[in-house]
């Protein structure tokens, strides 16, 4: 899936960086996680390879990275409501990439090193589509408009395990509420309204990229409902033995619904999201990698771990051989699928249906079901 918070507090922010994004998830001496920039916007800034902690908190602070001076016109930092001040600057937003839970154990359990450069591969996809959608405000004969720029600043974290220590393979990318208008020859503030609504758009390509990727290495793949996929052959209660973070969520939520009936017809989605940010503590440390390993092995049966390795040695398959529609009558059948309900749709959501289309043939051949939905595991958006 791909989820996305915004980050209003200065301080918060750098914290966030020092104590979460480039700290590992287990005690290392020294250990620590290297970020990487990516986005059209972060080269024009300079800004390649590894991330340096100067160049990140000087982007927090609006400030460009190679010199210090104000990269962007706006800098109020805050509001005055009532008698009090709220954070009003967004500073960036944090985009986080994460696999299926069965997927995240055949990686770490089943030690399939592809499945890891699988997810870096489909992140980079996900990620060069999305910043397609990177905008800024413009005035135009008096009328306030979006202008797509079609560039960002974003530097990408790459993490291994939940807030419970639970394998969890995950990226965050973090975009940096700035972009270069080519029509002003200047940086302004990032309009976040379209890279929120391409959101889902990010997440079907990621999905796409990853399946893909899955079925040339062997794996069978088993849709939810919900619109995301697993692997075949991990059951749903392993995947929710090592799920013990979303489980502390669900037991919070349950209980806030308790104490507070009113909120029964409040948006679950976001109380639960909200609860998630509150309900956040600090990753432990104490744990060597091998310690961890250790941990999670110990969770499971001799039968259940041997079944997860077998699982990494099924035989390739060539996705090469597969029939495939093409891209324009993919796009084609998008219009005329979103165009018979609606008047007006967004571009995001003809490319979103067209993946759909262009994708289902080849990745329901490995279902080996009729009867399943006919997906890629990506979700369609409502």
């Amino acid at each position: 899936m791909v989820t996305a918070k915004t980050q209003y507090n200065l301080k918060n922010a750098r914290e966030y960086f020092e104590e979460h994004l480039c700290v590992g998830d287990y005690y290392d001496e020294g250990q620590r996680v290297a970020g990487e920039w990516v986005g059209m916007g972060a080269v024009r800034l300079g800004l390649a390879g590894k991330v340096r902690a100067d160049d990140f908190l000087r982007l927090c602070e609006n400030q460009h990275p190679g010199t210090g001076e104000k990269l962007t016109q706006r800098q109020n930092t805050t509001r005055t409501e009532g008698d009090k001040n709220t954070a009003n600057r967004r500073i960036f937003y944090d985009f986080t990439f994460s696999p299926p839970k069965s997927v995240s154990l055949v990686g770490f359990l089943g030690n399939d090193e592809r499945i890891f450069e699988a997810h870096a591969r489909a992140v980079q996809a996900a990620l060069k589509n999305f910043e397609a959608f990177a905008a800024t405000r413009a005035r135009v004969g008096g009328v306030r408009n979006e202008r797509l720029t079609g560039n960002f600043v974003a530097a990408q974290f790459t993490h291994d395990t939940s807030r419970a220590l639970d394998p969890h393979l995950h990226t965050h990318c973090i975009v940096f509420n700035a972009t270069f208008d080519a029509v002003e020859n200047r940086w302004k503030a990032l309009e976040n309204y379209e890279l929120l609504r391409a959101r889902k758009f990010a997440e079907n390509i990621y999905y796409h990229e990853f399946a893909r990727d899955l079925k040339a290495f062997g794996y069978r793949i088993r849709n939810r409902s919900r619109g995301d996929f697993e692997i075949e052959g991990v059951s749903e209660e392993i995947c929710r033995r090592f799920s013990k973070r979303d489980a502390e969520i669900d037991a919070a939520l349950a209980k806030l619904l308790a104490d507070h009936p009113e909120l029964g017809g409040a948006n679950i989605a976001e109380l639960r999201a909200k609860l998630a940010t509150e309900k956040r503590t600090r990753k432990q440390k104490d744990l060597s990698r091998d310690e961890l390993r250790q941990l999670w092995e110990a969770q499971l049966s001799k039968s259940e771990h041997s079944s997860l390795r077998q699982l990494s040695e099924q035989p390739k398959h060539d996705v090469k051989e597969e029939k495939r529609v093409n891209v324009s009558e993919a796009v084609q059948w998008a219009e005329e699928h979103l165009f018979d309900r609606n008047s007006v749709v967004l571009e995001c959501q003809v490319w979103q249906e067209a993946l759909f289309a262009w994708t289902r043939r080849a990745i329901n051949s490995a279902l080996n079901s009729t009867d399943r939905n006919p997906t890629t595991g990506a979700s369609r958006a409502n």
